[in-house]
């Protein structure tokens, strides 16, 4: 069953219509001010799943944060609909489920535990500015309390739907020396796809996945200890002498050049498949510090600002922290504004929510603009391609010369200027070729007798 719910209250969805609004003969009843008469319109389907939509054009409602458009939108368990600044909350009850749970932690132990199992290399994190980025929709969610919870129970903090995903799946913990993500659940919580025991400290950059979604997490950095707490000279580092060549007569090798690291969005699609991913589009930049740049898009879902953590990071002061997203839903590129401050504009149009775009069209966050150039849809450029070098090579086929093995025993004289025999190699079928053989064979008697 399906079911809005808003401060104890519970509101039911059956199979057809269910309007939302301040009248009283709606069957979502909310009197606060701005509802309007008529505001949503939620429609229960056989199937089960809810689709909500705008009952008057000028109806204002968002989805989790994001302002609905004309077109239906699934509800999805957990999802936020906000009305007014009313919240109700989509509560999906197949989702149901037992969780398994583990016995309480000890955490000096488990701090220990899971610091020894930290990958190597990576960057430790401190205890401040902890957040999650969805990797499927872009969402962030910040630890703004002692713990963040994921799970299928739609009260949980970070909402995963899924059948193996419990109800209250894994938390992640501030202590005193970072973040600690606990494992609650019956099938397992994943660190850069490596199931954890019990806990484990988290570094920066870390992709946790909790059923079939991921979140990468962030945090501030963890403060380096002094390495000379006396205030004296540090010890000079020795330079690094390169080992001679084994072979004396070959020249020195050349020193690698070292490659920049890579971005937000690359580098979590090299730690979850192991490779970088195909370039699904561009933005060549037009103004600002990056001037003459493309920015590169590798993710269906790419979040874009100021912030270190977006895959597009844009350092400008204009461009707010979380300024926009862009997504790939079915072939079409979709830009939506996260409420940002000096908003998102394309072709001199400011953004409502969201909106299609094209390529080449100009887009512009703050005072940054840029030209999108999409390249998803290259295999059909190169289909395209192919064919038309097919048809190029078709007329050149023609003009291949058919009676160089009329005569192979015989050497072939120079033919005059004027010798007809190319003008005639423009019959098709059987008979252009037979007509092309008996004047080449006439031509080579007549040479010969002479």
């Amino acid at each position: 069953m399906a079911l809005l719910e808003m401060g104890g209250r519970k509101f039911t969805i059956p199979a057809g219509d269910v309007f939302l609004g301040s009248d009283p003969g709606n069957a979502i009843h909310l009197t606060a001010a701005g509802v309007l008469p008529r505001h949503a319109k939620l429609k229960g389907l056989p199937d089960g799943q809810v689709v909500i939509t705008k009952a008057v054009p000028e109806a204002d409602v968002l989805i989790n944060g994001v302002r609905l458009g004309a077109e239906p939108t699934p509800l999805l368990h957990g999802d936020k609909v906000e009305v007014a600044g009313q919240e109700l909350t989509f509560v999906d009850e197949r989702r149901s489920g037992s969780t398994q749970y583990v016995q309480a932690m000890n955490l000096p132990e488990a701090l220990a535990k899971a610091k020894s199992e930290a990958k190597a290399g990576s960057k430790a994190t401190g205890n401040t500015g902890g957040r999650v980025v969805s990797l499927t929709d872009g969402r962030e969610y910040a630890i703004a309390g002692t713990s963040l919870v994921f799970g299928r129970d739609a009260t949980c903090d970070v909402v995963v739907s899924g059948k193996d995903v419990s109800r209250r799946h894994a938390e992640i913990v501030q202590t005193p020396k970072g973040y600690l993500v606990v494992d609650s659940s019956t099938n397992g919580t994943f660190v850069n796809e490596v199931r954890i025991e019990g806990q484990r400290l988290l570094a920066r950059a870390d992709v946790i996945r909790i059923g079939d979604e991921n979140f990468r997490f962030y945090a501030d950095t963890a403060a380096q200890p002094n390495p000379n707490p006396g205030g004296g000279p540090a010890a000079a580092t020795p330079p690094v002498v390169p080992p001679p060549p084994t072979n004396p007569s070959s020249p020195p090798a050349t020193p690698t050049p070292a490659v920049p690291p890579a971005g937000a969005g690359e580098r979590l699609k090299q730690t979850m498949h192991g490779g970088p991913p195909a370039v699904l589009a561009n933005f060549l930049v037009r103004s600002g510090s990056l001037k003459g740049q493309r920015l590169v898009v590798r993710t269906p879902v790419a979040n874009i600002g100021r912030a270190d953590y977006n895959d597009l990071m844009i350092p400008d002061e204009s461009v707010s922290t979380s300024h926009a997203k862009l997504q790939r839903r079915e072939g079409v590129w979709v830009l939506v504004d996260l409420d940002s401050t000096n908003g998102t504009f394309v072709d001199g149009d400011r953004v409502k929510g969201e909106t299609a775009i094209s390529p080449g069209v100009t887009v512009r966050f703050g005072d940054i603009a840029l030209v999108f150039e999409p390249t998803d849809d290259a295999a059909g450029t190169a289909k395209g391609s192919g064919t038309r070098v097919l048809e190029a090579m078709k007329p050149a086929a023609k003009a291949a010369p058919a009676p160089a093995a009329a005569a192979p025993s015989k050497p072939k004289p120079k033919a005059p200027p004027k010798a007809p025999v190319a003008e005639k190699k423009k019959g098709k079928g059987c008979g252009g070729s037979a007509a092309v053989l008996v004047m080449a064979f006439v031509a080579v008697v007549y040479w010969v007798l002479i």
